[in-house]
């Protein structure tokens, strides 16, 4: 069930605002500027265990880490992140997918995407006029936006990677960014 708190590690949406605005605002700081037009998002998680509507191929025996939400409250979560950091840069999101997946072997051994993995890829249009960036001149002002990164992305990809379980809990909090990747 819903773990409260922010990001997937608790069941937020950091981790789909993040994918979204980071990507957008990686678009935007192409040459000197683009227009977004779409995005897609996507999602892989564990059995949704859906309230009342029982799969008889989820184990209803499959636990889940504290430090994690639950898949099904994942998607919710993400599904909304992803389409309202979309929409708020006019960039909606038009397609996408969802698999959830977990299995029992025969010898006992669990396959299931007990982390989150979420895809987001987007459309959008670059003039050839806005390829370079200007030539900095004197007498330009520079501006520096955002704030300080505290503990968010400082384990990155390899943090991301680990058997979910495998690291210390804490390790969960430092794996991906969150917040408003626009302003980061």
């Amino acid at each position: 069930g819903d773990r409260g708190g922010r990001g997937f590690g608790r069941g937020g949406r950091g981790g789909a605002e993040t994918g979204t605005g980071g990507r957008i605002r990686d678009t935007h700081a192409t040459g000197r500027g683009s227009l977004v037009v779409a995005g897609t998002a996507c999602y892989c998680v564990g059995n949704l265990q859906i309230p009342s509507y029982s799969l008889p191929w989820e184990d209803s025996t499959f636990d889940y880490p504290k430090n994690l939400a639950s898949p099904l409250h994942i998607e919710i979560e993400a599904s909304n992140g992803a389409s309202e950091y979309g929409n708020k840069f006019g960039e909606p999101v038009i397609q996408g997918y969802s698999r959830s997946f977990g299995l029992k072997l025969p010898n006992g051994e669990r396959r299931e995407w007990i982390k989150p993995i979420m895809f987001t890829g987007g459309v959008g249009q670059l003039s050839h006029s806005h390829l370079q960036k200007g030539t900095p001149q004197v007498g330009m002002l520079v501006t520096k936006i955002g704030g300080p990164a505290y503990r968010i992305g400082m384990g990155g990809g390899s943090a991301s990677s680990l058997v979910g379980g495998a690291n210390a809990s804490h390790l969960d909090f430092n794996a991906v960014q969150r917040g408003d990747a626009e302003m980061g």
